[in-house]
């Protein structure tokens, strides 16, 4: 712990940082959630942004730096994801070599043989960014309890400083809470599922809903954005089921 004048943290000049997603989104050393109901296309948005950032392509509008990215997926066996990224790869003819990718389906982050697992792997890539998902999968603990939470952020926070990494989680959100005509109210990032640590520990807050049941057109807003000068508007972006592309991006009082 260094303890400094105010003359000599005005001196200090701090290393030059190399945004992985523009407009403040991502950065070397932060957190970005990504989260939404079930079926929302969340896990595919995750996948996307694995491929865009690994291959240094445009996220959505945002541009990207080509990073060395490490997944971490533990929802769907690993048979089914592999038909996914299959997909995904053909349908964008994209191979990028620097995305690494592990399935597990029982590792627990808040627990030190876990994080020690994790930990390894991280050594061995050597990733700029590792995305986890989900969230609930790798927390032994109550999702919703302060004290269960804590250790699993605590366990992320030592492995962004030790590595100097970006972290992108994935998560569900909250029940829908609704006002007093049973109108849906929209919580932003308290949506997130989570205790009330998660939406203060996090930097850029992703959310991902789909418009309709039927509907293969999913609405992405991004109600916390601490580290962007400029407010960044919901997007509406139609995902092409015959090759998982996200096609026509459509900016909320924007231009598309």
């Amino acid at each position: 712990m260094e303890v400094e004048s105010l003359r000599q943290l005005m001196d200090w000049q701090p290393p030059k940082v190399d945004t992985i997603i523009s407009g403040g989104l991502l950065l070397p050393q932060t957190r970005l959630v990504i989260y939404g109901q079930w079926k929302s296309w969340k896990s595919m948005t995750a996948l996307h942004t694995c491929f865009c950032l690994a291959s240094g392509t445009k996220w959505f509008n945002f541009g990207t730096r080509e990073s060395i990215v490490l997944s971490l997926q533990l929802e769907i066996p690993k048979a089914e994801f592999r038909k996914r990224v299959m997909k995904y790869a053909q349908g964008h003819n994209s191979y990028p070599t620097n995305l690494w990718f592990i399935t597990e389906h029982y590792l627990k982050l808040d627990r030190d043989w876990g994080f020690q697992a994790l930990d390894r792997a991280v050594a061995m890539v050597h990733p700029d960014v590792v995305v986890v998902d989900p969230m609930y999968k790798v927390l032994t603990g109550h999702i919703s309890d302060p004290r269960d939470m804590m250790g699993l952020l605590d366990n992320f926070d030592r492995l962004i400083a030790k590595y100097n990494i970006a972290l992108i989680i994935v998560t569900h959100t909250r029940k829908p809470g609704t006002d007093e005509e049973g109108r849906v109210i929209d919580r932003g990032a308290e949506e997130m599922m989570g205790s009330s640590f998660l939406p203060n520990w996090c930097d850029t807050a992703v959310g991902v809903r789909r418009l309709s049941e039927h509907s293969d057109d999913i609405e992405v807003s991004f109600p916390l954005t601490r580290n962007s000068e400029e407010e960044v508007k919901p997007m509406t972006i139609h995902i092409n089921r015959s090759n998982l592309k996200f096609e026509h991006i459509t900016l909320h009082h924007g231009e598309a």
